[in-house]
């Protein structure tokens, strides 16, 4: 019985939970504020938005005026930058994933990339997904 009230639990603070809110800019982490600053000067910030996803678990959504979307974990770490067709600013990719792009897809640029703990994901702006190891060693074009 005990175990079944742990699991009801642990699932309404997973799918029950979930809210979005807009929060001010200055609400975002301080390491979230600072790699929009480095990276994103010229953009100015449409929205910013709080996703309380459960009781332990925060992410951060932020819109900027050319329709780039960003993605922090709660700590303010980039998770995702999607410039939905545009490039987004090559110092945030790993310089072994520029290289292999610059090199095996000349005449493309980089318009979106996510990390996570084993890999990264780009996609280029001829449309295609690529796959590397958290080394920014190629892996394989996703279909």
């Amino acid at each position: 019985m005990k175990t079944i009230a742990i699991i009801a639990l642990m699932a309404l603070s997973t799918f029950g939970f979930a809210q979005k809110k807009v929060i001010n800019n200055n609400q975002l982490p301080a390491n979230a504020q600072t790699f929009i600053k480095n990276n994103f000067a010229i953009n100015q910030i449409s929205s910013t938005i709080e996703e309380q996803e459960s009781l332990f678990s925060k992410e951060y959504k932020v819109i900027l005026n050319n329709g780039t979307e960003i993605e922090f974990d709660k700590s303010g770490n980039w998770e995702e930058v999607d410039g939905h067709k545009i490039a987004i600013p090559l110092k945030i990719v790993p310089r072994t994933i520029q290289n292999y792009v610059a090199k095996s897809f000349p005449n493309t640029q980089i318009v979106k990339i996510k990390k996570s703990l084993r890999k990264y994901e780009v996609e280029i702006s001829n449309g295609l997904e690529l796959e590397f190891n958290k080394k920014g060693q190629f892996t394989k074009i996703d279909d």
